[in-house]
């Protein structure tokens, strides 16, 4: 066996070593509170969860990150209401569109009769 393959598998065998210790990595930012962003039906206890700096969060999935519980409560809270008024306006346009709808096709129906009586 060659040097070099011999340093490969003792570098090779100290990796694996390494891998399978128990291995308790340093933590100074400790336990905090991470916010998701509203959807569909959640609730302010669906939205608000303890993570810490080796969890995976999804930024695109999170709305904040506080160290304080009760503070990522409110803001869960907050986004809650925010959520809940955006689908109030956005269900208001949709009932202000499907009304004008309405009105364009009745006075559509009326030109055509009106036209039909014309011939």
């Amino acid at each position: 066996m060659k040097l070099h393959q011999l340093r490969q598998l003792i570098k090779e065998e100290l990796e694996t070593v390494m891998q399978e210790e128990a291995y308790d990595p340093a933590d100074e930012v400790g336990r905090f509170y991470v916010v998701k962003k509203p959807k569909g039906k959640m609730t302010k206890e669906d939205m608000v969860y303890e993570a810490t700096v080796f969890d995976e969060i999804k930024m695109d999935e999170t709305r904040g990150v506080y160290k304080n519980k009760s503070e990522a409560n409110r803001h869960a809270t907050e986004a809650l209401k925010e959520y809940e008024m955006q689908l109030k306006e956005m269900e208001e346009a949709m009932n202000e569109f499907r009304e004008a709808k309405k009105g364009i096709d009745e006075k559509k129906k009326a030109a055509k009769e009106k036209i039909q009586r014309l011939k």
